[in-house]
């Protein structure tokens, strides 16, 4: 039989590229038609599966999942404060160094007339904060003198004398604003002037180098807020290593602290680590129209593969509750405006449990009330049937 399909297959083959295209049209036709009736058979043909177990207790256990990222508190970035190249680096990466400890040099690629400029620029600021410090200096002194004319008139007050007090008090609220403002420019062009020397740059913590990004030669460029720049190096303290994440509004009020976690980093896939809450923000942080409040958790197992900035996957435990009757997760349906569970009844059809349900948590959800240990219930459905019409209405 096998053979005579097989020798068959080529002629009809032949036939169909030979015939005309209205008969081909028709034999194409006829060909989908009864391979749509086939596979709907298969399908409606099908036995609905069920997945059952029974009612047990166990351990549900609730958890908050959130990402984040690993941050070691302590560390300190070391930028140059020069502009122009390493003259010599004296430390290396994994180095272990004390402060006042000399890290590197750096040669000013300054010319004589940028230095020239910077240096007065530096002293006419120097000159201008001296000059606001006895202006204020004026002017708080009048104040003092005019809150002692009218210091036994509190009650009675004359016009005059107000508008003389008001006028002080002005004066020497502009002053102090003035002096701020110089201090500020003095500070600019201290920064400025010395982007020109040459200078040596000293660690000011002890702790471990890292993140060395220059040798001797390297450009570097003084840090800008408006365009900030990568440090030179960074010195890792002794301060813990903390993973910080954020939860939203809805999660934050089950966060305590002391709560113990559990720690997967994407870099490292062979272990989980174990963690503890050790913090978190009172007051929450808008991002893009949703609040989050930062969370902060210590590494209680930590070991030297963890490296600040690594990304972190947490599942924080904030409750469990031991040997409670409880279903898989997968069990629980929405019912009548309430929840319930489906068991298999005597007809074969499913029926449904109403339950009273308590902690969910990642695996099982307690039951408090509607079911008995050892009752069997329908877990999951496998094949379950939709009621979705097909495309030719069936």
């Amino acid at each position: 039989m096998l053979k005579k399909i097989v020798n068959f297959i080529p002629g009809a083959i032949g036939w169909f590229f030979k015939t005309s295209w209205k008969k081909k049209l028709v034999v194409t036709l006829l060909i989908l038609i009864a391979g749509f009736f086939i596979g709907y058979k298969i399908i409606s043909g099908s036995k609905e599966g069920y997945t059952l177990g029974t009612v047990q207790k166990h351990t549900v256990t609730e958890i908050v999942t959130e990402s984040g990222i690993v941050a070691t508190n302590g560390s300190v970035n070391i930028y140059s404060p020069t502009n122009g190249v390493i003259d010599q680096v004296f430390v290396a990466n994994g180095e272990s160094i004390n402060e006042n400890q000399v890290l590197f040099t750096v040669k000013s690629t300054a010319t004589s007339q940028e230095k020239t400029t910077a240096y007065a620029a530096y002293e006419a600021a120097v000159a201008a904060v001296k000059q606001a410090e006895n202006t204020h200096r004026e002017t708080l002194a009048t104040v003092e003198r005019v809150h002692d004319d009218v210091k036994n008139h509190s009650k009675d007050e004359s016009f005059l004398q107000k508008e003389t007090r008001t006028t002080a008090e002005v004066a020497n609220d502009n002053a102090y604003d003035a002096l701020t403002a110089a201090r500020a420019k003095l500070l600019s062009a201290q920064v400025a002037y010395q982007a020109t020397q040459n200078s040596k740059v000293v660690a000011p913590v002890s702790g471990t180098v890292s993140n060395l990004s220059v040798v001797k030669g390297s450009s570097v460029v003084v840090n800008n807020v408006l365009v900030p720049t990568v440090p030179v190096l960074v010195i890792s303290g002794p301060g813990e290593t903390e993973i910080v994440v954020s939860v939203g509004e809805n999660d934050i009020d089950k966060i305590k602290t002391g709560q113990e976690v559990e720690i997967k980093l994407d870099a490292i896939d062979d272990r989980i680590y174990k963690g503890m809450v050790k913090r978190f923000d009172n007051n929450g942080t808008i991002t893009q129209g949703v609040v989050k409040f930062n969370v902060y958790i210590i590494l209680t197992d930590s070991d030297d593969r963890i490296k600040s900035g690594m990304t972190a996957d947490v599942d924080i435990v904030t409750n469990k509750l031991t040997d409670v009757l409880a279903v898989p997760n997968s069990a629980i349906k929405p019912y009548q405006k309430g929840r319930a569970v489906r068991k298999l009844g005597s007809n074969g059809k499913l029926e449904f449990i109403p339950v009273k349900i308590g902690l969910r948590g990642k695996e099982f959800t307690q039951i408090i009330e509607g079911l008995t240990e050892n009752q069997e219930i329908v877990v999951s459905l496998t094949n379950e049937k939709t009621g979705r019409k097909s495309l030719l209405g069936f």
